[in-house]
Formats: C-alpha cells, structure tokens, sequence
C-alpha cells in the first residue's frame, strides 16, 4: 500500500504545479509570442506586456487565484527578476 502513495500523490499533484505562477529566475522568453506562452502555461494569463524601468513588464492574471498579477522580465536574458501582484 506504500508503495502507491507517492506515485498517486504524483498524480494528484501534477496539474497543480502545471499552473504554478512563475518564479524569480524562471526562463520565460525575450519574444513576446513565446514570453505568452510560458506565463500561460503557468497559469498566468496574459492581458499586455509593456517596457517599464528597462525591464518588460507582463501584466496577467493567475489562473489559481484569480489576482492580477506583474511579472517583470529581462529583456536580454528573458529570465524573471519580479513578480508582484494585488494583496
């Protein structure tokens, strides 16, 4: 019975993590179509991406929690550097 524990858990838990919002350090893109992409896929979905501060800024919603959300990127490495969102 233990041993189907934690592959059942893995089930379980897997589309949970599928719409984890991104992280700080999380390679998400320089282009804007594969940027889209990579914040959907994790659950943020995006309304409009703007430059603010020498960063790009994506302006989405969490599909979890239903918050907006701001995840900033660099425009060189397409890495995020920040995430802030409503309280």
């Amino acid at each position: 019975m233990q041993k189907l524990i934690l592959p059942l858990s893995l089930v379980v838990l897997t589309p949970m993590a599928a719409l984890a919002m991104p992280a700080v350090g999380d390679l998400i893109g320089t282009d804007p179509e594969t940027a889209k992409a990579e914040l959907e896929k994790a659950g943020c979905m995006v309304d409009e991406f703007e430059a603010e501060g020498g960063k790009i800024e994506a302006k989405c919603k969490d599909t979890a929690t239903g918050k907006m959300m701001e995840v900033y990127l660099d425009p060189a490495t397409g890495k995020v550097v920040k995430i802030s969102g409503e309280e």
